[in-house]
């Protein structure tokens, strides 16, 4: 198993370290004490998709973490591209066509054919069953995406098979085992197949460096070197800065702040297959807490501060959340990018 890196930080004692917007820090081997900022999270590498996945939280708790000096590692990705979702997967395709950002200096993998069915067949619905069963599906070859679904029972036999993500990459059905839930132990006999669909076809297109920060608040376009494949990018969104462009009225007079959240920016676009961890998961969504003051007409002023930008996979529509309605609504312009971070990262033996 081979990594995209071999290089290391320090085992450094000073404790606390900025990361900016796109800035990546892999510790050398060993445990640490480590606190994440609002904008960071640890990454863990997939060998099979060949990315960096998200595997952190927004959780302020100091917690003892392993890293091993090179799967694992702290990002933050605040104004980048970490994802994709396939809206037009084309046909005719036999080999991976190229992948260009038109901004920010991401690199990407398109992956060719072998997704699967959303139409499970259940070869044995089994008996016996107290909860429903995990189903465990083997990965495809690297690159690709691996699929997950879940099952239903009903009367102790399994009734229905969903397919959440459809995978990418296999080059035949794969191997799938319908594994009880640790708490039962009297279900038996399920079993379940799953054909591959998608030949010649963009199923999935992976992110495999984030690259730079866009501070211009405008989603990259990717361009494909062949077919007329698209896809639409998921962004690491930030408010990096907000203004009053209209004051509106009837606030709360004298209020030191209102609260403003920017509401949406989150991708809705359908994807063309059914996609999950490879692409929306890999930007989370919290949305931000801006401060605004009012005049003493009740009008919005200024920004106070932006104390949380939050994180979106697309451009959000600001809202003010105000202690009573104004008879006039104020607006909010912001700018989206990315947002410095600081973490905690000291070694658990010094």
């Amino acid at each position: 198993m081979s990594f995209p890196y071999s290089f290391s930080a320090p085992r450094v004692t000073s404790p606390e370290i900025t990361l900016e917007p796109g800035q990546v820090l892999m510790p050398v081997a060993g445990w640490y004490w480590y606190k994440g900022g609002l904008h960071t999270t640890i990454q863990r590498y997939d060998p099979i998709a060949g990315i960096w996945r998200f595997g952190g939280d927004d959780s302020a708790a100091m917690r003892l973490c392993y890293f091993d000096g090179n799967a694992a590692r702290i990002a933050n990705t605040s104004g980048c591209a970490v994802g994709a979702v396939v809206t037009t997967a084309s046909t005719g395709y036999t080999t991976a066509p190229t992948v260009t950002a038109s901004a920010g200096s991401s690199t990407w993998q398109a992956i060719v054919g072998g997704c699967l069915s959303t139409a499970a067949v259940i070869g044995s619905a089994g008996s016996g069953y107290t909860y429903p069963p995990i189903l465990w599906i083997e990965q495809p070859p690297s690159p690709g995406v691996q699929a997950t679904g879940y099952t239903t029972i009903a009367n102790g036999t399994i009734s229905a098979v969903t397919i959440q993500d459809q995978g990418a990459g296999y080059i035949y059905p794969p191997n799938v085992a319908v594994v009880n839930d640790w708490r039962d132990t009297t279900g038996s006999g399920g079993a379940v197949s799953l054909a591959v669909i998608g030949s010649g076809a963009i199923t999935a297109v992976l992110c495999t460096n984030h690259g730079n920060p866009i501070t211009s608040g405008t989603v990259p376009t990717l361009t494909f070197g062949s077919g007329s494949a698209a896809a639409t990018v998921v962004m690491d969104w930030g408010v990096q800065s907000a203004s009053v462009t209209t004051a509106g009225s009837g606030y709360t007079s004298g209020a030191a702040a209102l609260t403003a959240s920017a509401a949406g920016g989150y991708v809705t676009t359908a994807p063309t297959y059914l996609g999950g961890a490879s692409s929306l998961g890999m930007s989370r969504y919290r949305p931000a807490i801006i401060d605004v003051t009012t005049n003493s007409n009740g009008g919005l002023s200024a920004i106070g501060a932006i104390i949380d930008a939050g994180h979106y996979q697309s451009v959000p529509t600001p809202t003010i959340m105000a202690a009573q309605p104004s008879t006039t609504t104020g607006v909010l312009s912001i700018v989206m990018g990315g947002v410095n971070s600081t973490i905690f990262l000291m070694p658990a033996q010094q």
